[in-house]
């Protein structure tokens, strides 16, 4: 059974002679999507007819954009943006004396995962830098980015999270390089157990989540997480250097959270700036 047999509501749209990642054309990709459970998802939310657009920029960044029943700006689902590049850690994350290793990483350039009929409510608040609420799948894009990172031989996926809540969305399949990051991270989801990702977020931005140790805001540090897949990468988050350095933070960082004041201070924040252009 070819790709339009078993896909037959997309047997109607455009192909192109252009692939995602040099290796993937529009129907691999939805074969990917598929077996990762992404498609189905997507038809429990009502969304079957899809469209997909790929594309590639002057600067080689390789774009995938899934629509549903047409190519437009407000029935976009899914915005991938991803490059090829190589990533030379700092020395100081090794040994001494051990070789310094280029990693070949897909960076995540850009990542929008939206339902554009939605709206926002008490149950499913705006996050800083959202427009339109997500779409529940980022564990069905994970398992597409897994299987298309084992196809091009990569040593993993990179990112830069701009926001708290990016990361802690990534912490299922990510890892921050730096184990010290890590953490933080797990420490701060530790002591902020039982409050929303929304609360953590905004509790970054105003500094109202509080290092009791030294008793200063905890301040969000973007530096690259990652989504291992080959086998060094994976030895080096179990290598006893990693362990050992994110055990110190871990166990030594203590926090606090102010609810009432970060309450106090989104609304003053919230006055006078939109929250998708924070």
């Amino acid at each position: 059974m070819d790709i339009d047999e078993s896909f037959g509501y997309f047997a109607r749209m455009p192909r192109k002679d252009r692939l995602y990642l040099n290796m993937y054309n529009e129907a691999q990709l939805l074969d990917i999507m598929k077996e990762a459970g992404l498609l189905a998802h997507l038809k429990t939310r009502g969304f079957n007819d899809l469209v997909i657009d790929i594309d590639q920029d002057e600067t080689l960044i390789h774009y995938l954009r899934v629509y549903f029943e047409k190519k437009a700006a407000e029935n976009l689902l899914i915005d991938v943006r991803l490059s090829d590049s190589r990533f030379v850690p700092d020395k100081s994350f090794f040994e001494e004396g051990q070789n310094l290793v280029t990693l070949d990483m897909i960076v995540i350039e850009w990542l929008s995962i939206q339902d554009p009929r939605a709206t926002f409510s008490s149950d499913r608040p705006q996050l800083p830098g959202q427009s339109k609420p997500g779409l529940g799948c980022l564990q069905y894009l994970m398992k597409m980015m897994y299987i298309v990172a084992e196809g091009v031989i990569k040593d993993g996926f990179m990112d830069v999270p701009e926001h708290m809540h990016g990361a802690v969305m990534y912490s299922k399949n990510f890892k921050f390089f730096n184990p010290a990051h890590e953490g933080v991270l797990r420490a701060i989801l530790r002591d902020a157990k039982g409050r929303s990702l929304g609360d953590i977020s905004w509790g970054m931005i105003t500094g109202t989540i509080i290092d009791t140790v030294t008793g200063q805001p905890q301040v969000y540090d973007p530096s690259e997480q990652i989504f291992p897949v080959s086998k060094r990468i994976k030895k080096y988050f179990d290598s006893k250097r990693y362990v050992k350095r994110f055990n110190e933070i871990y166990k030594k960082k203590k926090y606090s959270f102010d609810y009432e004041k970060m309450v106090r201070i989104r609304e003053e924040i919230t006055r006078k700036k939109k929250t998708e252009d924070l």
